[in-house]
């Protein structure tokens, strides 16, 4: 991806345009290794936002709600592309939206929910951005 300061400057557009033309290529990924925001996001796709809805392979990403506010990002078809997706992620203040990835929320609700890989979907987290899961069944007897 060209950086802000590269050939196309502020024209974000032109940075993704071009970026698809590379991603096009190589239309898919070994691994995707994305982080999870607290609200759900992965790459630069946010909740119910443009992106979210994009079947491009690459979009121009404006108006996120962190900094920087300007973005290119990979789209949720191209990240599916990828034979495996990891999730990386740690903290309390993931939990939730871990929680919600795993429960089957709705991609436009949870882009984390969208990004899932077609061989395998792997999540690794610590302690604290596990705390919402299900507690596995007690082994070697009955469920409680």
């Amino acid at each position: 991806m060209a950086p802000a300061d590269g050939e196309f400057g502020n024209d974000v557009d032109a940075a993704a345009q071009a970026y698809a033309a590379v991603i096009g290529e190589h239309p898919s990924f070994d691994v995707v290794m994305l982080g999870i925001g607290p609200e759900g996001h992965v790459a630069s796709i946010f909740p119910e936002s443009p992106a979210v809805f994009d079947e491009r392979s690459v979009v121009a990403v404006r108006n996120c709600p962190k900094p920087p506010p300007t973005r290119i990002s990979l789209t949720l078809p191209t990240i599916r592309t990828a034979t495996e997706v990891w999730i990386i992620t740690a903290g309390d203040g993931k939990a939730e939206a871990v929680a919600r990835a795993f429960g089957g929320a709705a991609e436009v609700d949870l882009p984390a929910a969208g990004a899932v890989g077609t061989a395998r979907t792997l999540f690794l987290l610590d302690s604290g951005a596990a705390t919402e899961l299900p507690s596995p069944a007690p082994s070697g007897g009955e469920a409680p």
